[in-house]
């Protein structure tokens, strides 16, 4: 179970939404105080299943997910607050950023027409741009996507994120060095990688250890 305010729209204009108060500590503040292990993996499984079910049911999710926005409640489940943010997802990148991160491999002509599609590769590259970015932002990709790969994961293991940092870096300080063009990369990918980084943040917040992350 998860909750959310009641929306008064009779209250809300374009700039402002009013929302009942909800009860509750912020996540930062149940980390705080937290030493079991079973409630944050509790906690830890209600955030991934909510942003799952928004990203591959509903096409529209909360993109903003960070620790002041969601509220651990008396009931042990989450209160949602702060709608200011919210993104949808056209089918024209759902589609083959669901294909590189669950299904396809690296190798396959498909991934390669989905980096395409996604504004990973750009057709003005040379040869040595293309192959660059093929093979540094697929290292990335499976980095990141890790978690939708496996039955369960451990968003406590800090080398998995000091492993996305350092490819990022890695990535970047290359294409500076060669004066390849960095700036690629469909612009859903701003609230898709803000996202998925705030919610894998708030995962290794809980220390949760054993989410259950399979997309079937």
């Amino acid at each position: 179970p998860i909750f959310f305010p009641k929306y008064y729209p009779e209250l809300s204009n374009e700039k402002i939404i009013t929302m009942d108060w909800m009860k509750g500590h912020h996540i930062s503040e149940f980390c705080e105080t937290n030493k079991s292990q079973e409630k944050a993996n509790i906690i830890g499984q209600i955030l991934w299943d909510f942003y799952m079910h928004q990203f591959h049911v509903i096409k529209k999710f909360h993109a903003d997910p960070h620790p002041g926005n969601f509220l651990v409640t008396e009931e042990n489940t989450i209160a949602v607050i702060d709608f200011g943010c919210m993104k949808a997802i056209p089918e024209t990148f759902y589609t083959p950023y669901v294909e590189i991160t669950h299904n396809e491999s690296s190798d396959s002509e498909k991934y390669q027409e989905n980096l395409y599609t996604l504004e990973i590769l750009k057709k003005t590259d040379t040869k040595e741009e293309k192959r660059f970015f093929k093979d540094f932002f697929s290292e990335l990709i499976l980095l990141i996507s890790k978690p939708f790969r496996e039955e369960t994961f451990d968003f406590s293991n800090k080398s998995y994120f000091d492993a996305i940092s350092k490819k990022s870096v890695e990535i970047k300080n290359i294409a500076e060095k060669n004066k390849y063009n960095s700036n690629r990369g469909s612009e859903h990918f701003i609230y898709i990688n803000r996202t998925f980084y705030g919610l894998y943040s708030m995962l290794f917040s809980l220390s949760c250890n054993n989410i259950k992350t399979k997309v079937q």
